[in-house]
């Protein structure tokens, strides 16, 4: 496995199991989880998935060695200015909206642990999230939370 891959599996399960707020506001369906594909243009509220560091570690020895390879990634969540959601008759707007989602990312990857391990990523562990900051010029609320995934490469 590469850190590609182990990127697109973790994007791959936010697009399956994660609620998008766009369409729970009422909203079309769309593409609103992306890795490390560029983004031409996009509708917000979105998550997009980024690498931070992938250390590796020799873990037995000889030239057909083992790797175990830890993928630390931020994922952040961006939403506009004004943006409203209610979910479950609570209404999450701006910095809350960008809390509830970053604590949606949390559970949503915890809950599919085993998955994410079927698909080659053996380990995933979140290890804190942001605090959430406005950008005044974009008019964007964000924030993330940084995960890690970890394999083996023989």
């Amino acid at each position: 496995m590469d850190s590609i891959t182990a990127l697109n599996i973790v994007r791959d399960s936010l697009r399956t199991n994660l609620s998008d707020p766009y369409v729970l506001a009422g909203g079309t369906s769309r593409t609103w989880v992306y890795g490390s594909e560029p983004l031409s243009s996009t509708r917000y509220p979105m998550l997009q998935i980024k690498k931070i560091s992938n250390p590796t570690e020799v873990i037995s020895i000889g030239y057909n060695y083992t790797e175990y390879e830890q993928l630390f990634l931020n994922c952040w969540f961006s939403t506009k200015n004004g943006f409203k959601l209610t979910v479950g008759g609570v209404e999450y707007v701006n910095e809350g909206l960008v809390e509830y989602y970053l604590g949606q990312i949390k559970q949503t990857l915890k809950a599919q642990a085993s998955v994410l391990h079927s698909s080659g990523a053996e380990g995933y562990r979140h290890i804190k999230t942001s605090g959430i900051e406005y950008d005044p010029a974009t008019q964007l609320y964000f924030g993330a939370v940084v995960v890690r995934v970890f394999y083996f490469n023989t």
